[in-house]
C-alpha cells in the first residue's frame, strides 16, 4: 500500500494548478467530517447531530435511558 509520504511527493510533482484541484476535491469529499478539539478524534457530522439529538432526547425526558443495574447486565452479556 502506498504510503502517505509516497503519495505527498508524487503530488508535490504535479503542477500547481493540478495540486489545487486535488485540494479542493479533497476539501469538498472532508467537509461532512469535523476534528473534535479535545481528543483530535475524525467524526462525522451525522454523528455528531444524532449524539447531540440523543442527548435532548434524553434531558426532555423522550428518552429515559436506562438504569445502571441494566446497563451493567447488557454490557457483562456482551
Amino acid at each position: 500500500m502506498t504510503t502517505y509520504f509516497e503519495i505527498l511527493k508524487e503530488v508535490q510533482k504535479m503542477p500547481i494548478t493540478e495540486q489545487f484541484q486535488l485540494l479542493n476535491s479533497l476539501k469538498k469529499s472532508l467537509e461532512k467530517y469535523k476534528e473534535l478539539e479535545e481528543t483530535k478524534d475524525i467524526i462525522s457530522e451525522l454523528e455528531i447531530a444524532e449524539s447531540e439529538q440523543a442527548w435532548q432526547d434524553y434531558l426532555t425526558g423522550k428518552d429515559k435511558g436506562i438504569s445502571s443495574s441494566d446497563l451493567k447486565k447488557k454490557l457483562l452479556l456482551n
